[in-house]
């Protein structure tokens, strides 16, 4: 059956924007490998404004696309760290009568110098990390940007375990005040990539303030290859090097400069992914979602927040009338999407596993690095480090995976992931827990080479080294 764009959204377009990797926080729960400065010696940096002038950014905007309706979403890192290069795209941005901005913000920044961007077409999706800033200074500083006049569609709480009690303290005091609080469930990254698997505490906020259709796709996380979505069709990804691609369509980007913007599909298209990445726009995208029925639209971040307050709304309507004597008696429980959920990962029973099949190797603690080839980095910024480990007595998954440099801590993973081609290559099941992977800060380190120590913890507390990856600090 084949699903056209409804007319509409012809004229349509959203783009997202990752505009830089710079960030003033460093977040053990986030996905971008952050740089925190330009380079001294010239060197072009994840940052749009290191690659082509505002001026030549406007131009572009300007001139390659032609459509009606365009909203830019911009996100990073941090877009605010570049002040006078930000403030410039802002204001001429917004001076473009069929562009729109939503950008998304940690508020670390200081709204005055930003006074004269207008704000009717522009709206701000502030996070709050309970690590990175105290929530006295973070509350002072968004009503701070909200009594410059700006538009702070959400506030966002990124549901990692270390906010879970920063959460429930807050959340009371801050719908109070008249903001709109979007819960996130956060996804496996960072330094939680091999996460799987959530408390049940998270999984009761999880469903008390988030749409069905938004438990779905970012806790039970369904299988979605070839069904057919619509996202591709209204959306593009951008990098800060001017690198475009139609969003989720294949792993092809050109240079909006040169080339311009490519063509998009006219109609939903099958996906190609397993699972949906797991934004709200992209699977309110897919043709044929139950759980979702309001018609597909570019998607303004207005549309979620009024989407949510009146879920939340419902939600509060049922408790009331849940607690009177006779009509409480009368209404079923909305579905839980738990049920739904994997079965927990069991820890290995603490019994020897050497009469099994195959010998393993003798070493107590064995695995290997996905990759043991020299990483280069600069100080202070992130690396992606990655492999598979088990215990020759108590199989897998491990008690831990520690990372040292130079004797200290650099990381530690507790949570592992599925390694299929581990089991099969010892004939071992009791092996597919094995995998681990992380993403780690660099110290600041001088220009050199370092070495990373991998070592694996057993059940038991046996440890054993999982070999080195060679570090290269080169800036």
């Amino acid at each position: 059956m084949s699903y056209p764009l409804p007319p509409h959204l012809e004229r349509s377009v959203r783009i997202s924007w990752h505009i830089t990797s710079w960030c003033n926080y460093s977040c053990d729960y986030c996905p971008v490998l952050v740089f925190h400065k330009r380079s001294k010696n010239g060197d072009k940096r994840n940052h749009a404004f290191d690659h082509y002038s505002a001026e030549q950014w406007l131009e572009a905007f300007e001139t390659k696309f032609d459509e009606q309706d365009i909203l830019l979403r911009i996100t990073g890192g941090e877009p605010f760290l570049d002040r006078e290069n930000f403030r410039k795209i802002l204001l001429g941005v917004l001076a473009m009568p069929q562009w729109s901005i939503q950008i998304d913000t940690n508020g670390s920044w200081d709204p005055e110098y930003f006074r004269e961007v207008p704000k009717d077409k522009l709206g701000l999706n502030i996070a709050f990390h309970p690590h990175m800033v105290s929530f006295d200074a973070f509350y002072k500083r968004i009503n701070q940007i909200r009594d410059h006049g700006f538009h702070i569609g959400m506030l966002n709480f990124v549901l990692a375990p270390e906010n879970l009690e920063e959460f429930g303290k807050r959340l009371e005091r801050v719908e109070r005040d008249g903001f709109f609080v979007n819960l996130s469930p956060m996804n496996p990254t960072g330094t939680y990539l091999s996460r799987s698997q959530r408390s049940e505490e998270e999984i009761a906020l999880i469903e008390k303030y988030n749409m069905p259709v938004d438990v779905k796709y970012k806790v039970v996380r369904p299988k979605i290859k070839d069904k057919l979505c619509y996202h591709p069709a209204i959306s593009y990804y951008m990098l800060f090097d001017g690198r475009i691609q139609v969003h989720c369509l294949d792993d092809t980007y050109q240079n909006l400069f040169t080339d311009g913007p490519p063509p998009r599909p006219r109609e939903a298209i099958g996906c190609r992914y397993n699972e949906c990445i797991a934004c709200t726009e992209m699977y309110r995208a897919i043709a044929e979602e139950p759980l979702y029925e309001r018609p597909l639209s570019l998607y303004h971040r207005g549309e979620y927040i009024e989407e949510v307050k009146a879920f939340r709304e419902q939600q509060r309507r049922r408790e009331r009338l849940s607690k009177l004597p006779i009509i409480g008696s009368f209404l079923k429980a909305p579905p839980s999407m738990r049920e739904q959920l994997a079965a927990p990962v069991r820890k290995p029973d603490l019994l020897p596993v050497e009469a099994l099949k195959p010998a393993l190797p003798s070493a107590p603690i064995f695995g290997a690095l996905d990759s043991t080839a020299p990483v280069q980095a600069y100080a202070r910024d992130r690396i992606y480090l990655a492999g598979w480990a088990a215990s020759s007595r108590f199989g897998a998954p491990l008690e831990q995976v520690r990372l040292t440099l130079n004797g200290d801590e650099l990381g530690r993973i507790e949570n592992f992931y599925p390694r299929p081609d581990v089991s099969v290559s010892y004939q071992r099941q009791e092996l597919e827990q094995s995998g681990w992977r992380t993403m780690v800060w660099v110290p600041a380190l001088s220009l050199g080479q370092y070495s990373i120590e991998v070592e694996g913890v057993a059940p038991d507390g046996t440890r054993g080294s999982l070999g080195v990856i060679p570090l290269e600090i080169v800036g």
